[in-house]
């Protein structure tokens, strides 16, 4: 889950930055006010599911002003409510539901696929209630051609670098825009209690268009596969790479199986996580207005965004 809040440490570094340049202004006989509008506070709303939890995660908070020290604080009576286009309830969280700062909901299944438009609601005393749609994108649906030892380059320490090769052909859906999170996931086993763990992997990708590295996550496990820049072919999402350090199989340190894991971003989420990336990588105008993160959340601030996904495993 992507915290939707808009005071961070960044916002602190620039708040002192600016501090520190008005006294500079002031040793030479200048003082330059910048007076920052009065904040009437409305809640913020982010709650983003995956068609294959057995939770949901909703955070609800009041927004702050970026001089406000404590910044936004979660909201604990909140209700919140999602129901589909016909207007029926498919799950409600409320104040027994609010684990601090995170209201939580077991669920019995997984949350699945839905059709059709999901309204989210939050309500809650001395705020306006607020709302957002989104619509559950459809599956991924992509191949996987995976060869051990598939690529050799050097190695800044020197000597060849060994890695295993997975390229990955996404069918190109013609006409609607996609948006894909990939990662690689390896399979160990605890050698002294058995059990075994799904682990992200470190990976490298080749120059390409397609792909954007988002810095807002773990930047070495997962990356954004996007078909914007690419032409209408069939192919156009073809041919997208990425590269593991190879370890040999007779290795203690060799996984059980390796697994390729691509979730399909409604629209809203993937401008939600690009926003969030320009904004921890330093890009974003620190007075834009009304929220420095993209939100389809009617107070502005927040996401509720959907992604389904699919999983391949390479044994």
């Amino acid at each position: 889950m992507k915290n939707s809040s808009f005071y961070t440490p960044l916002l602190h570094a620039f708040l002192l930055a600016l501090t520190i340049t008005s006294c500079e202004k002031f040793t030479d006989g200048v003082v330059q006010e910048i007076p920052f509008p009065d904040h009437i506070p409305v809640l913020t709303a982010t709650l983003i599911v995956n068609d294959q939890d057995d939770k949901i995660f909703a955070q609800i908070s009041s927004s702050a002003s970026v001089i406000d020290a404590e910044g936004p604080q979660p909201v604990q009576g909140a209700v919140v409510t999602l129901t589909d286009e016909g207007g029926q309830t498919l799950y409600t969280l409320s104040e027994s539901d609010f684990y601090d700062p995170l209201y939580q909901l077991d669920l019995e299944n997984t949350f699945g696929t839905t059709s059709g438009q999901i309204t989210l609601t939050v309500d809650a005393p001395g705020f306006d209630q607020v709302t957002a749609t989104n619509t559950m994108p459809s599956k991924p649906m992509f191949e996987v051609n995976y060869e051990y030892q598939g690529d050799s380059t050097s190695s800044p320490w020197g000597g060849p670098s060994i890695q295993d090769v997975y390229t990955i052909n996404f069918d190109n859906n013609l006409g609607v825009k996609k948006n894909y999170l990939i990662h690689i996931d390896a399979l160990y086993q605890d050698t002294e209690t058995g059990n075994e763990e799904w682990m992200a992997m470190y990976f490298q990708t080749r120059t390409d268009p397609r792909i954007t590295r988002l810095t807002s996550q773990d930047e070495s496990s997962v990356i954004m596969v996007s078909d914007e820049s690419s032409s209408s072919a069939v192919s156009a999402l073809h041919d997208v790479q990425i590269l593991t350090k190879s370890i040999p199989e007779a290795s203690e340190w060799a996984p059980i199986s390796t697994r390729v894991r691509v979730e399909s971003l409604s629209p809203e989420l993937a401008s939600y996580y690009l926003s969030v990336d320009s904004y921890l990588s330093g890009g974003s105008d620190f007075f834009a207005e009304p929220s420095l993160l993209y939100s389809n959340v009617s107070s502005g601030f927040g996401c509720f965004g959907l992604s389904s996904q699919t999983i391949i495993e390479i044994d």
